[in-house]
């Protein structure tokens, strides 16, 4: 419900696209079908402005691989704020200590400029940075980087919020967000920079992310919910309903975020606990990507960043995609109901 963004429902329509087919593979060698394939490829080139798409999976093996590939090539600068399996790959690389580690400024939440200049001037000519940073849903300015570096950009929640798309030279696009079954994903380039051209091609994979890129769009275009704030009208209400009990100050912003999402903080409590006593209620929400994927640690990102294990687990990370705004004041009265409870269990 309030971790939409993460964890949307999987499309089953778009979903039986990848699953009801009669062959594994691609009948490529026939001119009908080697001509859908570059049909469905030019028309998602199109849509995200890009000249080369290709599969690529988002799991551990294929941001290793990335990483190697263009560590070969680059000497690059990466974002630690990124996606988890592609910091958990960073964490095996054998020779990690050749790339340059970028984190989010403590103070705004997001890539300061000074972490851009330091690694530049240690050589950095390619930078992987997503547009927003996980856990925190903090956005990076793209823009910042210089022109000449290459810019590889994790798009995937820019596209599931309806945010205007840089240009960049690869762009990596989580199936996942899409509501479509991970690890399922695309890599969109205006080249191949040095990463193989070879790879294996998924049937109706180009024209199943096309299909979801414009629903999604037509959906937020549509939806008059997206064009308020929820996020703000939810924290207002829950603060209030704290302070009736005399914990108003125990809910805090850890940074501002783009509209309809909240990186929440709930002070002195452990969210997971939260977490499953909501799940009672219906009410959907999450930690971040370490809670998402069922792992039971607090947020990677704010560890990183220098938050303690117990601040870290003070984080809900939520968004407001799918809500009624008549349904926010009982979700927020839950909520801090909830959030008494565990405070004065503990």
């Amino acid at each position: 419900m309030l971790d939409r963004l993460q964890n949307p429902p999987l499309n089953s329509e778009l979903n039986q696209n990848l699953i009801n087919l009669k062959t594994t593979n691609y009948q490529s060698i026939t001119p009908t079908q080697s001509q859908k394939i570059l049909k469905e490829k030019a028309t998602l080139c199109e849509i995200l402005g890009a000249k080369i798409v290709r599969p690529f999976s988002f799991n551990l093996e294929s941001f290793y691989f990335l990483l190697v590939s263009l560590s070969q090539h680059y000497k690059v600068a990466l974002a630690l704020s990124s996606h988890n399996m592609l910091y958990s790959a960073y964490l095996h690389l054998p020779n990690k200590e050749s790339i340059f580690p970028l984190l989010p400024n403590f103070e705004s939440g997001s890539i300061h400029q000074d972490s851009i200049n330091k690694a530049l001037e240690n050589g950095a000519n390619c930078f992987i940075v997503p547009i927003l940073n996980e856990d925190i849903l903090t956005l990076n300015c793209i823009e910042a980087l210089p022109q000449d570096v290459l810019k590889v950009v994790d798009i995937s929640y820019a596209l599931a919020l309806n945010l205007p798309l840089p240009q960049v030279d690869i762009m990596l696009l989580n199936g996942e967000n899409l509501g479509i079954i991970r690890p399922f994903g695309i890599l969109a380039s205006q080249d191949f920079y040095g990463i193989s051209s070879v790879y294996l091609e998924a049937q109706n994979l180009y024209q199943t992310f096309a299909q979801a890129i414009l629903l999604k769009k037509a959906n937020i275009q549509s939806n008059e919910r997206f064009q308020n704030n929820l996020a703000q009208l939810f924290f207002d209400v829950l603060q209030m309903n704290l302070e009736k009990v005399g914990l108003g100050d125990a809910c805090y912003v850890f940074y501002p975020t783009p509209t309809n999402t909240l990186s929440l903080g709930l002070k002195g409590i452990k969210a997971r606990n939260l977490i499953q006593s909501l799940l009672f209620d219906g009410i959907s929400v999450i930690n971040g990507q370490e809670c998402l994927f069922g792992f039971a640690s607090p947020s990677f990102v704010l560890r990183q960043m220098g938050y303690t294990q117990e601040q870290s687990r003070e984080l809900l990370s939520l968004s407001f995609l799918d809500i009624s705004p008549s349904l926010i004041p009982q979700i927020a009265q839950k909520i801090a109901q909830k959030y008494v409870q565990l405070r004065s269990l503990g």
